[in-house]
């Protein structure tokens, strides 16, 4: 069985008793513009689901179909065992490609785009995964059931969840056999020493096999984030930038070699002496982090939209059973839409106004024509009309809620905006 759906609300819960424990340690690892980015990321990625179907299970019917396998018993202990422990093998292996080849790293690399780190960055998934069924192939040749493979799969993501804290310290002997804290922290850093380490999902081991295992360091605290960072909070972008810039050196790059190597070679790589079109051109300060200052009512107003935008995608599963192709289609867009916005606004952009505004109009229209049940339809209405009498309304009085300027930013704004000029 799918085990992340029913994992979702209490992934959701743990997330609110890290951040009170933060607070009450006085170490607060979270963010809250990084926070609903990342949290747009696992809505989208979740999404992403309803509307295309996974190739993954088309190909697990052609095989048994076609080859017509006899299935190993689904009532083995031995099977689901090993299962499990080869899938993680499989994910190793599928991680470690994710980083080490430039195709397959456009479709990983927004988990590793959050420069904190905390348990909502697990849920910071990619919505373009096109290759992870490629790994499961070999579990559908040898015959294993699909209640299985599912099942191991949703254990495995399930499992990395709570590595994703900075309040657990190492932990003795399970460092050396299981994925912790400790050690994920380390994957997740981009210190020289530690980039490209610790790819295991569940188990520590394989790392240790195959020479890519890095124990955290006490004088070498972990920098989290891109050593190219993504600086904007739009999750759209985070999705496809690096396609993007691969897409523009592919057009540029000449002979067909060249522009096959850029494929399979590790990110970053291009021939001697040519400069990617894209390049950086200004050293980028690693230890710095992307946050363009926002007024706390900014926040509290776009934190609070968020909400109501996860307070829709959340039910789409059940949507998908009651309104037509097109009305899903129409809740997807606005949800995708949505987080959009809200990462427009958290971005400091300009004519975050027109784009809020023809927002909250959308979901009104949402509400009014699509049969999402009596509760989640008054939710929509009620928090797209109230925010547009106060984004309205602040807007009369002369001060736009979306652009409010906390005191003193000004300076801070224009590193903000230089932050993204570099990455652009």
């Amino acid at each position: 069985m799918d085990l992340i759906a029913v994992a979702v609300p209490f992934f959701l819960l743990l997330i609110a008793v890290e951040f009170s424990y933060g607070l009450l340690r006085g170490r607060n690892t979270y963010r809250v513009n990084d926070t609903v980015n990342s949290l747009s990321m696992g809505t989208l990625s979740s999404i992403n689901g309803l509307v295309i179907v996974g190739f993954s299970a088309l190909i697990y019917e052609y095989i048994v179909d076609t080859l017509q396998l006899t299935q190993l018993p689904a009532d083995s202990a031995l099977v689901w065992v090993m299962t499990f422990v080869l899938y993680d093998l499989a994910y190793y292996w599928k991680h470690r490609l994710g980083h080490e080849v430039a195709l397959f790293w456009g479709s990983h690399v927004s988990h590793h785009q959050s420069e904190d780190y905390n348990l909502s960055t697990a849920l910071r998934q990619t919505s373009i995964d096109f290759h992870g069924f490629l790994f499961l192939i070999p579990f559908f040749l040898i015959g294993v059931p699909g209640e299985i493979i599912v099942t191991s799969v949703s254990l495995n993501l399930i499992y990395q969840f709570w590595v994703h804290t900075q309040h657990v310290p190492k932990l003795s002997f399970i460092e050396w056999i299981m994925v912790t804290p400790s050690n994920h922290r380390v994957h997740h850093a981009r210190n020289d020493r530690y980039v490209d380490k610790n790819y295991g999902g569940v188990f520590i081991v394989w790392d240790r096999i195959f020479g890519t295992f890095q124990d955290e360091l006490d004088d070498e605290p972990a920098v989290y984030g891109l050593r190219k960072p993504l600086n904007s909070w739009n999750p759209l972008w985070a999705n496809i930038h690096v396609y993007w810039r691969l897409l523009v050196d592919f057009v540029t790059l000449k002979g067909i070699g060249n522009k096959f190597k850029l494929l399979i070679k590790p990110p970053g790589w291009l021939p001697e002496n040519q400069l990617s079109s894209c390049k950086a051109k200004r050293t980028v300060d690693l230890t710095s982090k992307y946050d363009p200052p926002l007024h706390p009512l900014t926040r509290i107003y776009v934190a609070s939209q968020f909400i109501a935008t996860l307070s829709v995608s959340l039910p789409l599963a059940g949507l998908a059973e009651n309104a037509t192709q097109i009305e899903l289609w129409a809740a997807v867009l606005f949800v995708a839409g949505s987080l959009f916005v809200h990462g427009y606004i958290l971005d400091r952009r300009k004519h975050t106004l027109l784009w809020e505004c023809g927002r909250l109009i959308a979901g009104i229209m949402l509400a009014l024509l699509v049969p999402l049940g009596d509760q989640l339809s008054t939710i929509l209405l009620t928090s797209s009309c109230v925010a547009l009498l106060l984004v309205f309304g602040s807007v009369l009085f002369g001060h736009n809620l979306l652009t409010l300027k906390p005191k003193g930013s000004e300076e801070l704004i224009r590193n903000a905006e230089n932050q993204i000029s570099i990455t652009r």
